[in-house]
């Protein structure tokens, strides 16, 4: 049996499913809303992969005269819950690779604004052990609320206001958790890494982030990727002016601001692109 990545999946769903009856098509568009969020910790690939079957025998049951209701029954919860008893766990090395990630991002993201002096950056060790534990709850309590609240998430979703306010309200409970750490923790264990070695460290945090990002194949995390480059460019842009004043502070603050601003603007359009391109 011939198999796809969950790329292939995903774009053969959002072109078959526009080919479904207006009232099947909003049948099936709850169903994927609710395997996709009941998924968490779920193998994506056999997820999409069962939503494909069912999707071409549904609109087989169509061309004889039937829908969705009759094929599989009037709720999609209830067989979205069914679908997923079904199918096995999500890999130990893809659960791994989602965490790498983020803490990874995290650790790049503290090293632009903490522990520099001049000709070097101090890394405190007890400090990102700190935010590596906060990004692991963090990702423990957004899996459990996806599990346990999924009608409550998909209303959150589909309400542009309500999922604006909880996105941005977990993100300011574990940014501002990740600050007071990197800002409380005292240096115990702290190493001092002199320039240029501190471009180094930098360089080394920003490839494994990227190469981690993009070995998902996965559209929703390619942004990851161009956001682990732009901090690792103006981490080092600002580490080689400590060592070497190229430029005027003035200019530098410019510089780094700028390119803040242009990078989180393309990072949430592209966001936004992704997550769409998942339905459209």
């Amino acid at each position: 049996m011939t198999t796809h990545d969950e790329q292939w999946y995903r774009d053969q769903l959002n072109t078959l499913e526009k080919q479904l009856t207006e009232s099947d098509c909003k049948w099936f568009d709850d169903l994927r809303i609710y395997s996709t969020l009941g998924a968490f910790m779920r193998d994506e690939k056999s997820v999409n992969a069962q939503l494909y079957m069912m999707m071409t025998d549904l609109l087989a049951a169509e061309a004889d005269g039937s829908d969705a209701p009759s094929l599989f029954g009037d709720d999609p919860k209830l067989m979205a819950d069914t679908l997923l008893k079904e199918l096995p766990p999500a890999k130990k090395r893809d659960i791994w690779q989602l965490l790498g990630i983020v803490i990874g991002i995290a650790w790049l993201t503290m090293l632009i604004g903490g522990g520099w002096t001049n000709g070097g950056m101090t890394i405190n060790f007890l400090a990102y052990i700190g935010v590596a534990l906060v990004s692991i709850i963090m990702l423990a309590v957004i899996f459990w609320f996806m599990r346990t609240q999924i009608y409550t998430t998909v209303k959150l979703i589909r309400s542009k206001v309500g999922g604006f306010l909880v996105i941005w309200a977990i993100m300011a409970i574990y940014l501002g958790s990740c600050i007071t750490i990197a800002l409380l923790t005292p240096p115990i264990f702290a190493w001092h890494v002199a320039y240029p070695w501190n471009i180094v460290v930098v360089v080394v945090f920003t490839t494994v982030a990227i190469i981690l990002a993009l070995h998902q194949h996965d559209s929703l995390f390619t942004p990851l990727a161009f956001l682990a480059f732009v901090v690792g460019i103006m981490t080092s842009l600002t580490m080689v002016w400590q060592t070497t004043h190229f430029m005027s502070r003035e200019w530098l603050a410019g510089i780094v601001i700028s390119m803040t601003v242009v990078s989180y603007v393309i990072y949430i359009l592209w966001m936004r692109h992704s997550t769409r391109s998942l339905k459209d």
